[in-house]
């Protein structure tokens, strides 16, 4: 089977699922949490992409994001994953890849699905026992969306999602 390429269009929103390599629970640990959105937040920047939601489990990130059309989804990925684990590497002594090498996307066609999007992501730490109310993670934008302080994951600034 040949290397399929991924399609992306200009100005839609995608839902990003990536995993660590073989499922490393890397994101137990809040320090890799915050050098993780550090990252995306510094790629945000120069890559001018839309970040509208991310919730960090254990062993995956989820993230949903507008890239613009001069960098498409698969730059932005590369770039985040792989600082990432050069950072991550150097910090721990350690060489080799952090996450696992494809990542999952799903466009975002309308504001309903926005929205379940981002309900699924932010009920994940509960769903994965992580948390008893959803408000006690704070490595999920869910907190953004509803006005409560959240210092460990203030780092990574979320964009309005527009209405369709």
């Amino acid at each position: 089977m040949g290397d399929l390429r991924r399609y992306f269009e200009d100005d839609m929103a995608y839902f990003v699922t990536t995993a660590t390599k073989n499922r490393q629970n890397i994101f137990l640990n809040s320090k890799m949490c915050r050098i993780l959105l550090v990252t995306i937040e510094y790629y945000k920047t120069i890559f001018d992409y839309k970040v509208h939601g991310y919730c960090l489990m254990p062993d995956h990130l989820h993230l949903i994001l507008t890239p613009t059309s001069k960098y498409n989804l698969s730059v932005i990925m590369k770039m985040i994953k792989g600082t990432f684990a050069r950072k991550v590497n150097k910090l721990t002594n350690h060489s080799g890849s952090l996450w696992q090498f494809r990542y999952f996307d799903e466009a975002i066609r309308s504001h309903s699905q926005m929205v379940k999007q981002l309900d699924y992501m932010h009920n994940n730490p509960i769903k994965a026992g992580l948390v008893t109310s959803i408000e006690d993670y704070p490595f999920s934008s869910f907190n953004h969306y509803h006005s409560i302080p959240n210092p460990k994951g203030a780092v990574l600034e979320i964009d309005p999602i527009e209405a369709n």
